[in-house]
């Protein structure tokens, strides 16, 4: 029976059959039963070529027309590379089948062949018992543009969202694909011009750029997101329950509690703590950190794990998460919500009054939360305001909790970890998805209190994989580079702030830095620079520390639902603590280094995305009030444009030269300043300013402000631009 195939059959379904025909097929017959007509006979040609390198097909014939099949012993998928090693060799992951880890895959071809392969590409491999040889590389995906759609005097053209794009796409009637003005399209470009306006095809249409949910759509596309688990991976998720006790330890008399911001969409973390009755440890603490247990239900290899790993990480846009696990472990069972038992993987600390770490116990446990509280909340207890909380459980739960916290916090003192103070700005939403206002994230003792009860825990665990020579996963950070800190010396002498050639780059250096600039109007973009200078945390099984909490090792365990480096750590405690229901680590310290490489890459790219949203919302949200004057001040001064930072939003934006008025303008990079040659106008960095907003593209994120100026100004440089423009002077 002729089957349909609008393109060529896949490798596998020619391998099927020809081994459904027990004796021989020919190229013709097989080009009929799928069709195959015209030019294309001369593509099936070279596949059967390819496809007869597999041992399972014999050709027959003299030239090798005919086909015929013998005992099975190989099979034919697709892998994705990888790397490739220094001796050339090809390292890939199969995407498809029973393995789902690194394999070197082989050649018989010339080596010139490789050459044109790389990493990311995917390609078709052979595996037998001798190994996994290559078979052809496939087709790459074809390039498309997220972009939008405008209707103009001149044609349909679409605008890509990428700041680094700029070109744009000029779209035929019939190209269109019913775009209206306002869409969020993709696009495959036709071709290409010398005058940036591309012909092109709208192949998808999203919705329109006025829709909120648009704002995420866009770095969901633009960095290829992954959002949608497989049904198989669903399904999995669907079938899991809650574990029995049997040989867990039973927490569930401890009142275990969740703290978490207002708008948190999982729990993956409670705790506990009471003083020590240990009469060594006067004054010392006994806390429990209780984290969801993860991998009880995420194995190696399964469909959820491979998926996880994909991801790495959840990503957090504020419209939606893009989770690391289904929504039925995420926001299910390993979200740990009060009066439900939950499987979790806890740490006993002991810490002494100084906040030292003196023992630690790793159990695996069975846990009901006692309450679901807030940070606002929390803080409010304690401070004897008015909440839904009795007085018996402020004093009993609350209390010990800030005791405890005021030990580490001795502890973190006497450390003198990096101690940035930069707000974190929210962006809060309406039901209908748009703006109501942004403000900075407040900050209590709450937070700082679970930041350092997990800091605490995640030492803990770096600790007891290290001891007992298990792949941890370690979450390194290194010491600022030369340049970068000789950069910083420059920028803070320009602003009278600095250290010697001669100080080692410690984070008690910075801090003085900060405690020196607190006050002045340098202190945020000194906070900003210094955060710049500071090397970027990755994970990796080769410990060197953490240069940012001054710790000697640390890993990640706290977060296992949204971070994959958690979940190995997790794996990695239940095997080298033997605990019950020891699961397979079936790790090299290669994969680890491999994994780390990924996982740190996801998180990079997560980050990205995130900040690009942020900014795409905080554009759609001024650009109601353009022609408005609002506060702020110089963030940044280069010699193309003023940055400056809104003090009421937080938002971050740009005054181009363009729009600083008729004066020229000379750049002093050691002074971070600009001063006008004719009006002597100075705007130095930190200086207070009154900007009048000129545009804000939600697409891109950008936002143009102009100085406010008043009409003295505006007479004077209308008179102005009447006269010659002065030539441009070398920068002193």
């Amino acid at each position: 029976m002729k089957k349909n195939h609008s393109s060529l059959p896949s490798p596998q379904e020619l391998l099927d059959y020809i081994q459904q025909h027990k004796g021989e097929v020919n190229r013709r017959d097989i080009a009929k039963a799928f069709g195959i007509k015209g030019q294309a006979r001369v593509a099936l040609k070279t596949a059967l070529r390819e496809l007869s390198q597999n041992p399972a097909i014999q050709k027959r014939g003299k030239r090798g027309k005919r086909y015929t099949s013998l005992e099975s012993t190989s099979s034919l998928i697709t892998a994705r590379i990888v790397k490739i090693t220094e001796d050339g060799e090809l390292i890939g992951i199969p995407e498809e089948g029973e393995i789902r880890q690194e394999i070197i895959i082989r050649s018989h071809r010339p080596d010139t062949s490789l050459s044109l392969i790389n990493p990311g590409d995917d390609v078709l491999i052979r595996i037998d018992e001798q190994g996994a040889y290559l078979v052809r590389t496939l087709e790459q995906k074809e390039e498309h543009i997220l972009g939008i759609f405008h209707t103009t005097p001149e044609g349909n053209l679409v605008i890509p969202a990428s700041r680094k794009i700029r070109d744009q796409y000029m779209i035929s009637e019939p190209r269109r694909l019913g775009a209206q003005e306002g869409d969020l399209v993709e696009v495959k470009p036709l071709g290409s011009s010398a005058h940036r306006k591309i012909p092109g095809q709208v192949t998808r249409i999203l919705g329109s750029i006025l829709e909120s949910k648009s704002m995420s759509l866009i770095a969901i596309h633009t960095y290829e997101l992954p959002f949608e688990f497989s049904k198989s991976a669903i399904d999995l998720a669907n079938r899991a329950t809650v574990p029995s006790l049997e040989e867990r330890e039973d927490l569930r008399d401890i009142p275990l509690v969740t703290i978490d911001d207002e708008d948190a969409r999982d729990f993956d973390d409670a705790v506990w703590a009471t003083p020590d009755t240990d009469p060594d440890n006067s004054g010392g603490w006994h806390l429990v950190v209780a984290i969801a247990d993860v991998s009880y239900y995420v194995h190696p290899r399964d469909t959820l794990d491979q998926e996880a790993f994909i991801r790495g990480n959840s990503i957090y846009f504020p419209d939606r998460v893009i989770p690391m696990l289904p929504e039925s472990l995420s926001n299910g069972l390993c979200s740990l919500k009060p009066h439900e038992d939950r499987a979790c993987l806890a740490v006993h600390l002991w810490i002494n009054k100084t906040g030292k770490l003196l023992k630690h116990r790793f159990v695996r446990g069975l846990m009901r939360s006692a309450q679901r509280l807030t940070y606002r909340e929390t803080q409010d207890a304690f401070d004897g305001k008015e909440t839904r909380l009795s007085q018996t459980f402020v004093k009993d739960i609350i209390q010990p909790l800030y005791s405890a916290y005021d030990a580490l916090n001795k502890g973190r003192t006497k450390r003198d970890p990096l101690n940035l103070d930069l707000p974190e700005e929210r962006i809060y939403l309406n039901e209908q998805g748009k703006i109501e206002k942004i403000s900075p994230r407040p900050r209590f003792d709450s937070h700082r209190l679970i930041e350092e009860f997990m800091i605490t825990a995640n030492v803990a665990a770096a600790i007891s994989l290290d001891e007992n020579r298990t792949f941890c996963m370690y979450r390194i950070h290194d010491k600022p580079s030369p340049e970068k800190l000789e950069a910083l010396r420059d920028f803070l002498q320009g602003v009278h702030l600095g250290f010697s050639k001669g100080q080692a780059p410690k984070p008690t250096l910075f801090n003085q830095i900060l405690v020196q600039a607190a006050g002045t109007p340098y202190e945020h973009a000194v906070n900003e620079l210094i955060l710049r200078t500071q090397s970027q945390a990755v994970y990796s099984p080769d410990n060197i520390g953490h240069f940012g909490l001054y710790l000697p090792r640390y890993a990640h365990f706290t977060s296992p639902i949204r971070r994959y480096a958690d979940l190995l750590v997790h794996r990695g405690l239940v095997s080298a603590l033997k605990l019950p229901g020891i699961p397979e680590f079936p790790y090299s310290h290669e994969q680890f280094k491999d994994m780390g490489a990924h996982i740190s890459m996801t998180e990079r790219r997560a980050s990205t995305a995130e900040r690009e949203t942020t900014d795409r919302y905080v554009s759609a949200y001024l650009a109601q009030n353009k022609g408005q004057t609002f506060e702020g001040r110089i963030s940044g001064v280069t010699d193309f444009a003023l940055f400056l930072h809104l003090d009421e939003s937080g938002a971050d934006g740009m005054i181009p030269f363009r729009l600083l008025g008729s004066d020229y303008f000379i750049h002093d990079p050691v002074h971070h300043r600009l001063i006008g040659r004719r009006t002597k106008k100075v705007y130095g960095l930190g200086d207070k300013i009154k900007a009048v907003l000129m545009d804000a593209d939600p697409v891109k994120g950008s936002i143009i402000f102009a100085p406010s100026v008043s009409k003295d100004d505006l007479s004077r440089a209308k008179k102005f631009k009447k006269r010659r423009r002065l030539p441009p002077k070398t920068t002193s």
